[in-house]
């Protein structure tokens, strides 16, 4: 249980509760996609940093959800603003978050819990899970957002914002929502039949992944879980004899299909006629069948060496790519440490800080201390 001091402002007493319940040192930023590069002293990231991460892979302390749009609009536009969104919520829950912030297109908001919930706890983490579930679908949140346990929200501390003084909220206070929908175990298999010649040797893999797909195909609600326990019924049943972590890094890599809406599903693409194909061999005519079998093996071969040298090319430039991306992010991360640390050394000599002082400390131009400066209130 979390028990905080009387302040005189709201926005003090947000910040000693999100001080006591996120890890001492968080990793945020002031860009979205730079908030899992850098860590810092979390009371620093909260003063500084537009984005910080809650939570962790191990240990949940808030339930924090995103809604963008609603009845084709935003949900800014839809609902006016904070109070307008809150009665929405009151409406529709009845139990009032601990803050809601505003984003550009929405908000965020977040219910602070009594007790932590580790995810070492399987039950009590599915039950949160299904409490996260059954508000993003009361709701209309942002599935792929709000369905996380852990990761980058906006810091209420440096956006428009709304603090409720409602906290240690248990798990327990929202069993009276969960039946309001029908929550069903998405590990329920659907009926998709299976052709047992597509499980041989070579093509295991690849036919796994290919029905992954069709299962996660629709899905409201799934978690990797789910799509690794349909795999392994399939594994089992057809004896196709994968090893568990092949199974699961196909479920991980289907679910990130999912998360991001893009599953494939539907015919697989077969190869071409090997007397015709991508490599446009002239037919084969007046051959003995001696003649036609050496011919095919030889035509096999130039196919398997164009398909190798194809793969050989995507993965150099998938790794040049990769390798631009890590020097790119790496020298970002680089340069928002030296301001930060610029601006925690001005403060500690009690001098002002400026653009040109900063530039004098980390020896960069002043137009990329301005890119990685960040917003105060």
């Amino acid at each position: 249980m979390t028990q905080l001091q009387q302040y005189k402002t709201e926005k003090e007493e947000l910040k000693e509760l999100l001080i006591k319940n996120l890890p001492s040192k968080i990793k945020a930023g002031n860009e979205k996609h730079l908030s899992n590069v850098t860590e810092y002293k979390t009371i620093i990231a909260l003063n500084k940093c537009k984005f910080i991460n809650f939570n962790t892979s191990e240990r949940i302390s808030f339930m924090v959800f995103d809604i963008d749009s609603f009845k084709n609009k935003t949900a800014l536009e839809y609902f006016k603003n904070i109070d307008g969104f809150l009665a929405y919520i009151s409406e529709k829950i009845g139990l009032e978050p601990s803050y809601i912030l505003e984003t550009q297109k929405g908000f965020h908001f977040a219910y602070h819990l009594k007790n932590h919930i580790f995810t070492k706890q399987e039950k009590a983490l599915k039950y949160l899970l299904d409490v996260k579930r059954t508000i993003t679908e009361l709701l209309k949140c942002d599935e792929i957002a709000s369905h996380r346990l852990h990761g980058v929200w906006r810091n209420p501390l440096l956006h428009t914002h709304y603090y409720s003084e409602q906290i240690n909220y248990e798990l327990k206070d929202f069993r009276d929502i969960i039946p309001k929908i029908e929550y069903k175990n998405r590990s329920v298999r659907l009926n998709i039949k299976v052709d047992d010649n597509e499980l041989v040797q070579g093509q295991r893999n690849h036919s796994l992944f290919k029905y992954a797909m069709r299962f996660a195909k629709g899905q409201d609600i799934l978690t990797k879980d789910d799509i690794f326990e349909f795999l392994s019924d399939i594994n089992e049943s057809k004896d196709v004899n994968l090893q568990n972590s092949e199974l699961n890094q196909i479920a991980s890599s289907v679910f990130k299909y999912w998360q991001n809406g893009t599953i494939r599903y539907g015919s697989i693409k077969v190869d071409k006629d090997i007397n015709e194909g991508a490599m446009e061999f002239p037919k084969m005519r007046n051959l003995s069948k001696e003649e036609y079998d050496l011919e095919t093996k030889h035509r096999q071969k130039q196919s398997a060496l164009r398909t190798s040298l194809i793969r050989d090319k995507e993965k150099n430039k998938k790794q040049l790519l990769e390798a631009k991306r890590d020097f790119n992010t790496k020298r970002a991360e680089k340069n928002q440490v030296k301001v930060l640390d610029a601006i925690v050394e001005l403060e500690n000599r009690n001098e002002k800080i400026t653009f040109s002082a900063i530039a004098k400390l980390t020896s960069l131009d002043r137009k990329t201390v301005k890119k990685y400066f960040p917003s105060f209130t």
